[in-house]
């Protein structure tokens, strides 16, 4: 008997940036309900993430909550050993079953393996971001940083269920 493979649909996620740039990436679609989406995206070549390189065909699962101040990819290599965690601060999160869209407010916040905390670009907020959309990033950063273990362990059980 062969192997059932499991297809999922394609989903294509939408980075707005601070720029105005937006990007675009062409996903699979791996749950979604009123509460939380979850992608899927295979790299196709090397990465370089805040001094980790992220090898040809990381798995990123990336999970997005319009409720919630961030996203998070969470990186697996081809033998699934986990590399690290990636909160993206955010907003203007909107999911849908074909699409993904979401507003990247440039501070990352990036959690090893060995539960190093680490708080990238900072330095690269715009020094005409707005004193509203500044205090909402930091409350974000905050929120990640005093939290990441809670959100983890929530995603670990959930991740345990679906695969």
């Amino acid at each position: 008997m062969n192997e059932i493979e499991m297809i999922y649909p394609t989903c294509r996620e939408v980075k707005h940036l601070l720029s105005g740039e937006v990007r675009t990436f062409d996903c699979e679609l791996i749950a979604l309900n009123k509460n939380l989406g979850i992608l899927r995206y295979i790299l196709e070549k090397p990465y370089l993430v805040n001094n980790l390189i992220l090898p040809e065909h990381t798995q990123t699962y990336a999970f997005y909550w319009e409720s919630r101040p961030f996203n998070l990819y969470r990186w697996f290599d081809r033998q699934g050993e986990h590399l690290g965690d990636y909160f993206n601060v955010a907003d203007k999160i909107r999911l849908s079953s074909f699409q993904f869209e979401w507003r990247d407010l440039v501070v990352d916040v990036f959690i090893s393996p060995r539960g190093e905390v680490s708080v990238l670009d900072e330095n690269e907020l715009p020094a005409d971001i707005g004193e509203s959309l500044a205090h909402y990033i930091d409350q974000a950063t905050q929120l990640i940083i005093g939290n990441h273990k809670k959100i983890l362990g929530e995603l670990d059980s959930l991740i345990t269920k679906l695969f």
